[in-house]
């Protein structure tokens, strides 16, 4: 009878978590369009920074650079507290601190106070990366679970780009009767993420449902900083990794720059702030267009995907800043826009894939700690094309500074891409152990 009562005990829990895994699954897509980041702010957010607050280009590169090193210095804490209070109360603790971002960065006076969100903003960030990928990886990492992790993320993706897509139609012209309007709405989005965050439960792997017998991680900084080192140790040994990691880092720091310069590129062309807000609104549609249809780009360039993304991003920059400097306004604005659409075309097929490829070949125990290692890693590098960028367009109009910087990012791309080609985009019978063995 004992034994009868013991099965059944372990029978209900298994069924509690399939419920929880389900339910967390299907949530995930709609939490996704409202939470995935800041809806009707990116649109007005450089016109905030410059016109609203009166800081200048290069310090909103400066600010982006705190910004960048505020995620890296944030990332112990954040993977701490996740292992303290779990996935469900950790992200609502995450979108908590969004929203408090938002609430400092408009009554901010100056940018001393701007780095203050900064740094609350780094904390919250870092809270939600970790938790929504693990939430979402742990709810569906049963057989078949990795296919189905792409496809409700991308899914969730593509909603958020349409519905900000939509806000960011009309973020121009309210920025035009109130710079605040926007902001006031953007706050109000994440009000509601942190209200759709209370219906995630937490998943107990069989890792996890292990450890209970034992000490948490959490429980022990010793034992933390332990798995910390060994997670490091497997990077340092994997081909694949330090590959997959210096892709990344060289990428995403030419994004980082290339975002500023885009903006100040427009408003150096005279384009109004209702056109300005329109142009991005239509590239930002076209990035949940993309993401829709990312798993049929990445099935048909397959291990070649990263390198069609990263050299279409480049070339369209080189592209941009050659019309810019050679064309009048009425031609260059038409061609500059259609360039900017293969740039965020090219960012939101990377942004759905990164992860992916991240989390691949690794263990529930060190997912966290791999992830805290590449976004340390990759947060370093986009700090200093930040800081350089910026000094850059100091010293050149931003016409020559997208030209300049295009050539060199394309020169960065193709040894990047040399470099991985032995080393990553395998097939999984031609890795060495080291390079997949958790």
């Amino acid at each position: 009878m004992e034994k009868l009562k013991q099965k059944k005990t372990k029978l209900t829990k298994h069924t509690k978590q399939k419920i929880i895994r389900r339910n967390n699954a299907n949530n995930y897509p709609f939490y996704k369009m409202f939470s995935w980041d800041l809806l009707c702010f990116y649109s007005i957010e450089f016109l905030f920074y410059t016109i609203t607050k009166g800081i200048s280009v290069s310090e909103v590169l400066i600010l982006n650079a705190f910004f960048i090193l505020f995620k890296i210095l944030m990332q112990v804490p954040a993977v701490t507290i996740t292992d303290i209070l779990g996935h469900r109360k950790s992200l609502i603790l995450g979108n908590s601190l969004i929203a408090l971002y938002l609430v400092v960065l408009m009554l901010s006076p100056n940018i001393v106070v701007m780095i203050l969100a900064y740094l609350i903003r780094g904390l919250g960030y870092d809270i939600k990366v970790i938790v929504e990928t693990n939430l979402l990886y742990d709810s569906v990492s049963t057989k078949g679970g990795e296919g189905l992790y792409s496809k409700l993320d991308s899914k969730g993706a593509s909603w958020y780009f349409w519905l900000d897509g939509i806000l960011c139609l009309v973020a121009g012209y309210l920025f035009v009767i109130n710079n605040y309007l926007p902001m006031f709405i953007s706050l109000g989005f994440t009000v509601l993420s942190i209200i759709l965050s209370f219906r995630f439960k937490d998943v107990k792997t069989k890792e996890k449902q292990g450890e209970e017998e034992k000490v948490k991680i959490s429980q022990s900084l010793k034992e933390y900083m332990a798995d910390l080192r060994n997670s490091v140790g497997f990077i340092v040994k994997s081909n694949r990794m330090k590959a997959y990691i210096a892709f990344g880092s060289i990428f995403y720091g030419i994004i980082t720059v290339f975002d500023i310069y885009r903006s100040e590129l427009l408003i150096s062309k005279g384009v109004p702030e209702e056109q300005y807000s329109m142009i991005f609104a239509i590239l930002i549609i076209l990035a949940g267009v993309s993401v829709t249809l990312s798993r049929r780009i990445h099935k048909k360039f397959k291990n070649k995907t990263l390198t069609v993304v990263s050299l279409a991003y480049v070339l369209s920059c080189i592209v941009v800043g050659i019309v810019a400097n050679i064309t009048t306004k009425n031609i260059a604005i038409p061609i500059i826009i259609i360039m900017y659409a293969i740039m965020k075309m090219c960012t939101s097929v990377w942004y759905i894939l990164e992860y992916k490829y991240l989390k691949n070949f690794t263990t529930e125990k060190m997912r966290n700690k791999i992830s805290f290692t590449y976004e340390s890693i990759v947060g370093i590098v986009m700090a200093i094309f930040a800081i350089v960028g910026s000094l850059i367009l100091k010293c050149f109009s931003v016409e020559r500074t997208f030209l300049l910087v295009g050539l060199a990012s394309f020169a960065g791309i193709i040894l990047v891409i040399d470099y991985m080609k032995p080393r990553f985009g395998l097939r999984p019978k031609e890795y060495r152990k080291e390079d997949i063995n958790l």
